[in-house]
């Protein structure tokens, strides 16, 4: 980054501060007495890049406002790695009211700016600078102080060796890692409350199939008991009714086999009496019949034994007539037989009927956990259902009463009150079943829950599991992460070293003289020169204050170099705020001569003294005067 021209209005010392055409590369020099305002101009530099300086802090920033004004501005127009200049302008007033704008110098007037906004214009001037306030101050900006070594673990002297991606990545696992512990720690917990809420829950997986089994028992004997009922109602109804009709029926049968044999012998005398007068007329009972016949009937003649045949035909028809009605008498009275019968049967099938009262100690435990839709527990109720399924049965008059309905014996009321009670107690039964279902269904749907609800839980488990092993994994990684992170930072460090002192073997020996030429540093960037006349490396507060500084403006200029090479990778500019103040005059002509030549890339050098020799020349000398707080275009 190369600075063309720096002004202000109001900042620290100057009303107004107007620096334009400074050259791009060689010596700046600004000179003047104590207190006229030398630093100021390198505080308004940096006011301008950052919005901050190095001897205020964030809070204290509005006493860069010249004493007695409301605000200030500062512009800077300078150029980047990318070859465009830029202009920045930043203002600030007393109420601490604070902005930025950034945009192309050629366009500052016309354009939208590139950005605006304090922290938008850091963002862009990050992008095309390539370091902040921390790595400048640590560099490129050598404030009016005492020159020590940089501190090892400062963040400006991190971002120069290229640590602090490492120290953030560094970081990003450790926390990563941190919070992937915590994470494993509480799956663990929650995976452990699951295994204690599952192991509460007692599943037992065949429990499902005892229960559906015990329910199709208990709705087979339901519909099986509803079947006799109804048959019992019907054979009942038909044994009642066919009590007096089937007496009847018997009555009516023996009447037509009196009339059919009384038929079959009238027809026979009838017929016999026509066969001896018509076809034997001289046999010895013919004659006799017809004397009989003659006597007992007074108009009887011997042409009226035809009708005798007639006579014989017509009971003939009426032995048919009867044979058939007694035929069809006795197929009624059969069928009503079979109604007793069925009846008969109907009451020996009861005692086949299982009863339904052993429930198993597991579903009675589970049904007794179901509520019933009346209110109440189950359990508190199952008692009665329990015992009409097994109330007592007198089986010896079930068959009692079976046998004299297979006899017809059984009245009307014996059929009715005994078909009664045992319909009274399969409607029991039933209903003892019916409440039984309705527990078993409520038991089956609960138990369904709870196997889906476990089903649910386990899943919950394997995923938790699965997210324990995937954490530990990456945790794993983070460790091997890390060490590797960690040789990586130990190797960068050392390089950095190496490369510094190499900046500096460069460097040094024009500074001292060649009296100095290598310098040792180490890992905390401790410093120690190597003397060529002792021959021998020796340390700091061995060697004369001048030289001291001498080697840690050397130090400082190889700091410089190294972040140009890491993050400028362009031409650089140098303010450095009185680094000869302690040098001797010989040091100081040494040392202005050897600064245009130490790198290729730090072109622009500005630097801050009391005075300079006469004879020294610079590219831009910029004189400070105490009584005045204006400095005007400068000559060169």
């Amino acid at each position: 980054m190369i600075i063309h021209t720096v002004t202000a209005e109001n900042v620290l010392k100057y009303a107004s501060l107007r620096l334009e055409d400074i050259p791009d590369r060689g010596l700046i020099a600004i000179s003047g007495p104590n207190e006229s305002g030398k630093s100021s101009i390198g505080e308004t530099v940096c006011f301008a890049l950052f919005g901050r300086t190095f001897s205020l802090d964030v809070d204290e920033l509005p006493k860069a406002i010249l004493w007695g004004e409301t605000h200030c501005s500062a512009q800077l127009e300078f150029t980047p790695g990318d070859g465009n200049r830029y202009r920045l302008e930043r203002f600030l007033d007393d109420a601490g009211n604070h902005s930025a704008r950034l945009s192309l110098a050629a366009s500052a007037a016309t354009e939208q700016p590139l950005a605006r906004g304090v922290e938008q214009v850091a963002d862009k001037l990050y992008e095309l600078i390539g370091y902040e306030f921390e790595e400048f101050v640590e560099s490129f900006y050598l404030a009016q102080r005492e020159i020590t070594t940089p501190h090892p673990h400062s963040f400006a002297v991190k971002t120069m060796a290229g640590l602090v991606t490492l120290e953030y990545c560094d970081a990003a696992c450790q926390e990563d890692r941190e919070e992937t512990h915590h994470e494993v720690e509480a799956r663990k917990a929650e995976l452990a409350a699951l295994h204690t809420q599952i192991d509460d829950m007692a599943i037992d997986p065949s429990l499902i199939s005892v229960l559906e089994g015990e329910r199709n028992e208990v709705s087979r004997h339901m519909s099986e008991s509803n079947q006799l009922i109804e048959a019992l109602d019907a054979a009942s109804i038909a044994y009642q009714d066919g009590l007096p009709k089937r007496e009847s029926a018997i009555s009516a049968r023996g009447r037509a086999g009196f009339f059919r044999l009384l038929s079959l012998l009238l027809a026979l005398l009838a017929g016999g009496a026509w066969y001896l007068l018509a076809k034997l007329p001289e046999h010895a009972l013919a004659v006799r019949l017809s004397e009989l016949l003659s006597t007992g009937l007074s108009d009887w003649q011997a042409e009226m034994i035809p009708w005798l045949a007639y006579a014989a035909g017509g009971f003939v028809l009426l032995l048919l007539l009867f044979w058939f009605r007694r035929n069809s008498l006795e197929r009624q009275v059969l069928a009503y037989d079979e109604s007793a019968r069925s009846l008969a049967t109907t009451l020996d099938n009861l005692g086949s009927l299982p009863d339904t009262e052993g429930i198993t100690e597991i579903e009675e435990r589970q049904i007794q956990s179901v509520p019933e839709e009346g209110g109440g527990e189950a359990g508190g109720e199952a008692e009665e259902p329990h015992a009409s399924a097994a109330e007592p049965v007198d089986r010896a008059a079930r068959e009692r009463l079976s046998q004299r309905v297979s006899d017809w014996s059984a009245t009307i009321a014996e059929v009715r009150d005994g078909v009664g009670n045992e319909q009274g107690r399969l409607e029991r039964g039933v209903e003892h079943d019916r409440r039984r279902l309705g527990q078993l269904d409520q038991a089956i749907v609960q138990e369904r829950e709870r196997l889906e609800k476990a089903t649910q839980l386990q899943a919950i488990q394997a995923d938790l599991r699965e997210k324990i092993s995937e954490k530990e994994r990456r945790m794993e990684i983070c460790a091997v992460a890390d060490g590797l992170i960690q040789g990586a930072t130990r190797e960068v460090s050392h390089q950095f070293n190496r490369k510094l002192r190499g900046l500096v073997s460069k460097t040094l020996p024009l500074f001292t003289e060649n009296r100095y030429e290598h310098l040792q540093i180490d890992d905390d960037l401790t410093v120690r020169a190597f003397s060529s006349e002792k021959r021998d490396f020796m340390d700091l507060d061995e060697i004369s204050s001048g030289t001291q500084r001498q080697i840690m403006l050397a130090v400082r200029l190889a700091l410089s170099q190294e972040l140009v090479a890491r993050a400028v990778q362009g031409s650089q500019f140098l303010f450095l705020d009185e680094p000869f103040a302690f040098f001797d005059e010989k040091r100081t002509r040494s040392s202005l001569t050897v600064l245009p030549t130490l790198s290729e890339e730090l072109n622009q050098i500005w630097i801050v003294a009391q005075d300079f020799a006469d004879d020294l020349r610079f590219d831009l000398h910029v004189r400070c005067d105490r009584e005045c707080n204006v400095i005007p275009q400068p000559q060169t």
